[in-house]
């Protein structure tokens, strides 16, 4: 199912990300574009051929999206996919869950690229500029509503806002820019014909030169931050599955910026300044041809982020196993027995408000897939009340509850008790620390 997962999320990640690309292109390139050209027929042409690349993503992302929101809840029941639906766990998914939350939103504004779709895409007339923008912002949340389904979600304190803002800046540019790619490169071979096409090709890159630097700066700049909270270290980026697919992802990245950053120096000048027909019609061959290589490494790329979801960061990776570190300010107890053990990690491990991380392991040291799980702390001092709180499943398989309240130091009791997948409860105790502030 694990294979099943990524395969389901390269599909969706693609088609969000081609969806989300395509109406920031008409919105932002092509449209503007053609209303500078003029008389040409080129603009019903891309037109046409833009309305079916946003269908068919569109299609692709509700669909993938489905299928991935069930194996989710399958994977955090333990239950068959056929038995997700009848059993409610889609729903508790839906109604309980970041990542069901997220879904629901997304939904709605797939809905309404449905509907904005027919006039934005319309060969008849030109569209309004409130349109175009009206479509490229609802795009944008669309591509952005991603990070909500990934590791961004969560967090105590500035991380909380800091990563997920980073997460959905970085899937809004990478639309902007990998998504515009392949209604840029059609553009281009749709304009080889007239001198009113030739126009068109000269101000569509132009714009998208623009588009295509600003968003480039954007994922440098959110790709440094999510790659700290992520990774954290050389260490953890040079010695851990995630940061070799980290590493390699990068490579292909700075290779496109290599490309785009000569296409930006040398082909779009030929293009756009030369007063040679023949020498302009040379460089919009040879910029198509880059767009068409950099579709390619950006589909790798998307491919790497699809696997990636699925795996711990790089920065947990070690706390995720019986023997990894934890964080200095971090507390982190092994629980095992018979019937499965966990890993509870509390950060900060000290007096105040903290996070826990629960994940479940049976003795193969595998998920072990569970329906339900709440954790209780109790300090060991007279009087000292239980405190039990339910966690929520993350789409990496991790339980978490937020907002925990440590009143003060010292020996405290942590229980876990879960229901598993297969019905039978795993009740967990154990002692652990809590440092004073």
């Amino acid at each position: 199912m694990a294979d099943l997962l990524i395969y389901v999320r390269f599909v969706h990640f693609a088609a969000t990300v081609l969806v989300a690309g395509v109406v920031i292109f008409a919105a932002v390139v092509s449209n503007p574009a053609a209303r500078f050209a003029g008389g040409t027929r080129a603009p019903a042409n891309v037109k046409g051929w833009n309305r079916l690349l946003a269908w068919s993503g569109l299609v692709l992302a509700v669909i993938s999206g489905a299928g991935w929101l069930f194996l989710t809840a399958a994977a955090m029941s333990g239950e068959k996919l056929v038995d997700v639906l009848s059993s409610g766990v889609l729903w508790t998914v839906l109604t309980e869950t970041i990542f069901g939350h997220a879904a629901i939103i997304r939904l709605a504004l797939a809905a309404a690229l449905a509907v904005i779709f027919v006039p934005l895409f319309s060969t008849r007339t030109r569209n309004p500029v409130w349109l175009d923008v009206t479509a490229a912002f609802i795009a944008a949340a669309f591509a952005g509503g991603l990070a909500w389904g990934g590791h961004a979600a969560g967090g105590l304190g500035a991380e909380a806002i800091v990563h997920p803002a980073a997460d959905v800046l970085h899937l809004v540019a990478a639309a902007a820019w990998v998504g515009a790619l392949t209604p840029l490169a059609i553009l281009l071979a749709a304009t080889s014909h007239t001198p009113d096409d030739l126009d068109l090709a000269r101000a569509a890159t132009v714009r998208f030169s623009i588009l295509g630097m600003a968003a480039v700066a954007t994922l440098l700049a959110t790709g440094l931050i999510n790659t700290w909270y992520l990774v954290g270290s050389t260490a953890a980026l040079l010695g851990t599955y995630y940061g070799h697919l980290l590493l390699f992802k990068l490579a292909l990245f700075l290779g496109m910026v290599a490309i785009a950053t000569f296409n930006w120096s040398r082909l779009t000048p030929a293009l756009v300044q030369t007063d040679s027909v023949a020498a302009a019609q040379t460089a919009r061959r040879q910029l198509y041809r880059s767009a068409t290589i950099e579709v390619a490494a950006g589909a790798i790329i998307i491919a790497i982020v699809a696997v990636l979801g699925t795996q711990p960061p790089a920065n947990h990776a070690d706390h995720h196993s019986t023997s990894g570190a934890v964080p200095a300010d971090a507390t982190f107890q092994h629980i095992h027995t018979g019937e499965g053990m966990a890993d509870v990690m509390i950060e900060p491990g000290r007096v105040g408000t903290a996070r826990a991380t629960i994940r479940l392991w049976n003795d193969d040291l595998e998920i072990l897939p569970a329906r339900s799980l709440t954790l209780t702390l109790t300090a060991q001092t007279v009087g000292g009340k239980p405190v039990t709180l339910s966690a929520v499943q993350e789409p990496d398989a991790a339980w978490i509850v937020d907002g925990i309240q440590l009143p003060e130091a010292g020996n405290w009791n942590v229980e876990v008790d879960a229901i598993l997948g297969t019905g039978k409860r795993l009740e967990l105790k154990a002692p652990i620390v809590i440092d004073a502030k």
